[in-house]
């Protein structure tokens, strides 16, 4: 299988759509870096997207979706609702699956990961009636931030890859966990702790991150 490239385009919303719905994997572009996507609610297409991934070791899934609709899928407290609030944003976050999320998606994790870092990815959550699942496109180590490398890595694996161009931040989300107590920063990625604080007042670092 060779894999069809298209230009991004608002107008593609409907052909990602029916390919995802009917079961296939594929490549799109964010503002962090490309992701392998899947319908969260096929098992059939989570498997094959992690067989794809190859991911070297467990761990479950990130879902896209914005606060109209992340209560399908994860438990939002006031917190993370702050958060979410300021979607589209560049950000991670580690949530509580609902246990209606699909096995192949949490990985029998309690926990999944929940993004949504860019316009495109915003609009297009709202048209899909299905939990949009993923991962980083990467190989050994080395994360998509273009077409071309996601061609060079998955052009043989996936169905269809939306050409973006270059990834406007071109490395992962600000990892944040929203199942302790207080919001905290867990790896830094696009965005710092000055950053957030004007957002999310209440975040902190772990200790071993403090100077």
């Amino acid at each position: 299988m060779n894999s069809k490239v298209l230009k991004l385009n608002r107008n593609l919303i409907p052909e990602i759509k029916s390919r995802l719905k009917a079961g296939e994997v594929i490549i799109l572009p964010t503002d962090t870096v490309y992701a392998l996507v899947a319908n969260g609610n096929d098992t059939k297409a989570v498997t094959l997207l992690r067989q794809i991934k190859a991911f070297s070791s467990p761990q479950p899934l990130g879902v896209f979706t914005r606060k109209e609709k992340a209560e399908q899928v994860v438990k939002v407290d006031r917190a993370a609702l702050q958060m979410m609030n300021h979607f589209p944003y560049p950000v991670t976050m580690i949530m509580r699956a609902k246990p209606t999320l699909s096995e192949a998606v949490t990985n029998g994790f309690k926990n999944v990961f929940v993004t949504c870092p860019d316009r495109f990815i915003y609009d297009l959550v709202m048209e899909i009636p299905f939990p949009m699942v993923g991962t980083s496109a990467a190989f050994a180590g080395i994360q998509a931030t273009d077409a071309e490398l996601a061609v060079k890595f998955y052009g043989d694996k996936v169905s269809l890859i939306i050409d973006g161009g270059k990834s406007k931040h071109g490395r992962s989300g600000t990892l944040l966990d929203f199942t302790v107590e207080v919001p905290t920063i867990m790896t830094y990625g696009t965005v710092s702790l000055d950053d957030l604080r004007p957002l999310l007042p209440q975040i902190i670092l772990p200790s071993h991150m403090m100077k």
